[in-house]
């Protein structure tokens, strides 16, 4: 009955749109080379004032851009970037006034050299890109278990100016040496040395870096050790937007926060953000000429926002800030090809109530990752991103669903929480995943089943609609719709999988 339903919807569908599965590629934006941030340099009379330029660049190639000083964010205007020249007018604003200055310049070598004009006259400036700390950098929560055994330490992992890596292994017993530390292509591997007492050996390390999360094996002449860690302090990671408000007005900042707990307050850098419980703290120190100027915070940080005060020389000042990025890179741009096989089902959106009973009964929380297989515009993704601030990853193997859910997930402002990507579901490793959502046939979840068995335990999957013979379901839950199709049932499943003998129809 749930199949014939589920072909009327179809059937449905299918008349209003008729939908053709061309390949395609979608080229490299045209300003990728200038995009990210620029510390820049300008001469200002007899003093060198430092900002960030950060341009970023949408799947058109245009151009947009912030820039970032130790007065606050600035709006650029007409960003233009074209045979490595770049140009844009730098408007800020105090109260009502309105002042602008503009930029011509170029990149020569990889180094942004220009020219910055106002009313105040012509200043040099000169930019070096700044590049982000490997996300293997930070201090580790790492659990080993041995056996029934398990045992705690903390990898901490810093970045030399060159991006070398070293670490200390941090534990009450013994001593260990950490050496030979390499991380590429999110893969991390090195050497521990270790002596407990009198006994020395030495053990190999090779894991992987996915956001906030490390896993893997230490291998030795004793046997195999798994490791799984967390990032300590990974709440805090990312970028922070500063509403800061005084009784002059208020004005935005920029703060960011490294997997070291390093970062920076607008162009100034910040040796350290303290994080106890849910109390953070900071201080940025800005130097003009032989002129100090210290700024300290002190807050509270609460999901994705940030409040407290800033004191410096000026006063006290309110702060509100929201999260607007995590470490997980944002999808610059997917290659789209024709597919090797048509999609298994035609494309029906989930309704909204749906997809919020879903992620309600998979009891989805901030740490999760969220794989949609059969994403088709990216609902379900882009809302477990704005409700519970997750990660998430759609699959669909239509490149015209992967191209409309990229623009879903733009329009919502999640590309740094969300990916989506072009893949045959039936090919993937879903062992990464907390949480799988499924809207498929009852023979497409079945043959589902070996991948979805290798999950750890304590994964969701939960379904629209349709059950997943074989395996019994943890709840089932009606939703009523007004659709015309009479409601709809959500499945919940639990790892490990509940095997249910069933009769052959």
């Amino acid at each position: 009955m749930e199949t014939v339903r589920y072909y009327r919807r179809c059937v449905l569908v299918a008349l209003m749109s008729f939908v053709m599965f061309a390949g395609s590629v979608q080229a490299a934006p045209a300003g990728k080379a200038v995009a990210g941030d620029w510390q820049v340099k300008v001469d200002f009379e007899d003093r060198q004032m430092t900002s960030i330029l950060s341009i970023s660049v949408d799947k058109d190639g245009k151009p947009s851009g912030r820039w970032i000083s130790f007065r606050g964010i600035s709006e650029l205007r007409d960003v233009k970037y074209e045979d490595d020249k770049l140009s844009f007018t730098q408007v800020s604003r105090f109260r009502d006034q309105e002042r602008t200055a503009s930029f011509a310049g170029a990149i020569e070598k990889g180094k942004l050299v220009g020219v910055l004009s106002s009313d105040r006259g012509q200043s040099k400036a000169e930019g070096l890109r700044l590049r982000r700390k490997p996300p293997a950098v930070g201090s580790w929560d790492m659990k080993l278990k041995v056996g029934e055994r398990e045992f705690t330490a903390v990898l901490a992992v810093k970045a030399d100016e060159k991006r070398r890596l070293s670490a200390e292994w941090q534990s009450e017993w013994g001593e260990h040496q950490i050496t030979d530390m390499k991380f590429k292509k999110g893969k991390l591997t090195f050497t521990r040395k270790s002596k407990a007492g009198e006994r020395e050996w030495e053990s190999s390390f090779e894991g992987t870096v996915k956001g906030h999360k490390l896993s893997g094996k230490f291998t030795s002449d004793r046997g195999d050790v798994t490791a799984e860690a967390s990032r300590i302090g990974s709440a805090l990671v990312g970028y922070w937007e500063l509403e800061i408000t005084s009784d002059s007005g208020s004005r935005k900042q920029m703060l960011r926060v490294d997997g070291d707990l390093s970062g920076m307050y607008g162009p100034i850098g910040v040796e350290r953000v303290g994080l106890d419980d849910d109390q953070v703290t900071f201080k940025a120190v800005a130097e003009f000429g032989d002129r100090k100027f210290e700024t300290s915070f002190a807050g509270k940080l609460e999901g994705r926002k940030l409040t407290g005060e800033l004191t410096s020389s000026r006063g006290v000042r309110k702060v509100v800030g929201r999260r607007i990025g995590s470490m997980w890179p944002r999808q610059a741009s997917v290659r789209l090809k024709k597919p090797s096989r048509k999609p298994d089902v035609i494309f029906v959106p989930t309704p909204e109530e749906v997809v919020e009973k879903m992620l309600e009964l998979a009891e989805v929380k901030k740490d999760d990752l969220v794989y949609d297989l059969g994403c088709g515009d990216g609902r379900i993704v882009v809302t477990a991103a704005k409700k519970y601030g997750c990660r998430g990853v759609g699959y669909d193997i239509d490149p015209k669903r992967v191209r409309e859910s990229l623009e879903n997930v733009r329009k919502n402002n999640v590309e740094d929480l969300v990916r989506i990507e072009q893949k045959d579901i039936f090919t993937l490793d879903l062992s990464d995943a907390n949480v799988i959502t499924l809207y498929l046939l009852p023979r497409l979840n079945v043959k589902l089943i070996p991948q979805l068995e290798k999950l750890k335990d304590g994964s969701r999957i939960v379904s629209h609609d349709f059950n997943m013979k074989g395996v019994k379901p943890e709840k089932v839950v009606k939703v009523k719709g007004d659709d015309g199709f009479g409601g709809h049932t959500v499945y919940l499943w639990r790892t490990p999988l509940q095997r249910e003998d069933v009769s052959e129809e």
